[in-house]
């Protein structure tokens, strides 16, 4: 790095030490001031002005030895102590809503690109080759690394890659449809974003030679002959890029010790079975926790530009999320009724062994347990019968919605499979409408009063869990 950022960090970071008790590692504080210094503005001979002198965020923290959670929430303490401009905390603000939208898409991201390739821990060994034997198909690790490379360098820049005006192609059929099925994806807006964003995105790269291939329809960068060139053209570009804005770089998410580095948990395809250890289960712990002490999942993603919920009012107060909440599940249960609909009474009648009396007898049931114990349980002994009634009869919309979904995705996985069987479960009716139930009681009364609906119910949590 340049001598007046390294002089800058020492002086602010010895200041600092003189000041305030530093509490923790020493290095975390001054990687603090580091980061503080090479940030600011310097001038270039080329590029008029950068926002850095090009030392990455990332060998900061690997130097330091410090997560990246960990590096803002000093930083936070860093710039109360400094007192730092309103710009430059904007600026690592706007840095770690970004890291936020990264991870979640990134979690998104593995079991997308699961339902299309193969394991990626299935990849065989490279075997060593000469200079002059032909190039190997890329592996399936190279192609996850690679599509991840090229769409977080497409986020970094979406002003320069829109376009409103690229028109609409007779391609080949696309997966997009199948895929948004299967994760919950908006198809209207994945195609849009598809022909207007990605598509011009993928023609200026290679416009700009950045992957080679057919340029003519936008393919073949993954042939042998062109995915070496494409794979380190992207990664040079996106360098270049997060080195010049002082972005993090978001390869930190592939690399093996992500974890450690990040702070939280990452490495979903590491995981080789459904058993989560204690210490994989306490750093999703400490991600939440960042989150909701930050607030930072207050952000507008970069795929839908929708926002999460939590936008919608930089001062959101338990009312106005309880009145979000109501007006969600109004327009979610609108024009149904607590009672199967015709398309689901068919289902159920095709079945060999129709359930539907089974069904209604447990529904029954349950509504009778549920009405007496808030009656009688303590806190709830003034609570209304009629009110209760209503809560049930809600839950009981929300059931046969949620079922009647539950069997469509059953028969679109299993063909025409008979679903006896699986309908005659009787803890997994019992565990959805239990469920549904607890939502209900989250909406209209928060914070719910969980485990109440397990427990009058006797349900396991651990089969209650199963179908959130």
């Amino acid at each position: 790095m340049d001598e007046r950022a390294r002089s800058e960090a020492w002086l602010s970071y010895q200041s600092m030490k003189r000041n305030y008790t530093l509490e923790g590692n020493d290095l975390h504080w001054l990687a603090c001031a580091l980061y503080v210094a090479c940030r600011k503005a310097v001038p270039t001979v080329s590029r008029g002005t950068a926002e850095g002198n090009y030392v990455s965020l990332t060998r900061i923290l690997r130097c330091s030895e410090q997560s990246l959670i960990e590096f803002f929430n000093k930083m936070k303490k860093w710039e109360d102590m400094a007192n730092l401009p309103s710009q430059f905390r904007e600026r690592t603000e706007r840095l770690e809503r970004n890291f936020t939208v990264s991870a979640v898409i990134f979690k998104k991201y593995e079991p997308i690109f699961q339902d299309i390739f193969r394991y990626p821990q299935e990849d065989q060994p490279r075997q060593q080759r000469g200079r002059k034997q032909r190039r190997q198909p890329c592996t399936v690790t190279e192609v996850f690394q690679f599509c991840w490379v090229l769409f977080v360098h497409a986020k970094g820049l979406p002003e320069d890659f829109h376009s409103k005006d690229y028109k609409v192609s007779s391609d080949p059929p696309c997966i997009i449809e199948k895929l948004c099925s299967l994760h919950y994806g908006l198809v209207l807006e994945a195609k849009g974003i598809k022909e207007h964003f990605w598509k011009p995105y993928i023609r200026k790269l290679f416009d700009k030679k950045l992957l080679k291939g057919k340029d003519e329809n936008l393919t073949g960068f993954l042939d042998p002959g062109n995915f070496g060139d494409s794979f380190k053209a992207i990664n040079k570009a996106y360098e270049e890029y997060v080195l010049s804005v002082g972005n993090l770089d978001e390869r930190i998410f592939l690399g093996e010790d992500a974890d450690e580095e990040i702070g939280t948990l990452t490495r979903c395809l590491n995981t080789t079975s459904g058993m989560e250890t204690a210490e994989r289960v306490q750093v999703k712990h400490n991600l939440q926790q960042h989150f909701d002490r930050s607030k930072s999942l207050r952000i507008t993603t970069p795929l839908t530009g929708r926002k999460y919920i939590k936008e919608s009012n930089p001062y959101v107060t338990p009312v106005s999320i309880a009145t979000y909440s109501l007006s969600r599940l109004h327009t979610m249960l609108a024009g149904l009724k607590n009672a199967p609909s015709e398309n689901l009474e068919q289902i159920l009648r095709a079945c060999s062994r129709d359930p539907s009396q089974s069904i209604a007898n447990r529904v029954k049931e349950m509504y009778e347990v549920y009405c007496q114990s808030m009656q009688s349980e303590g806190e709830f002994s003034n609570f209304s019968k009629d009110v209760a009634s209503k809560h049930f009869r809600r839950a009981e919309v929300l059931y046969y919605k949620v079922l009647e979904s539950v069997i469509e995705q059953e028969r679109r996985r299993l063909g025409d499979t008979d679903l006896s069987a699986i309908l005659e479960q009787d803890v997994f009716h019992r565990s959805l409408l239990a469920c549904c139930l607890e939502i209900i009681t989250f909406t209209y009364k928060p914070p719910g009063n969980f485990p109440f609906i397990t427990e009058i119910f006797d349900i396991p949590v651990y089969h209650f869990y199963k179908p959130l």
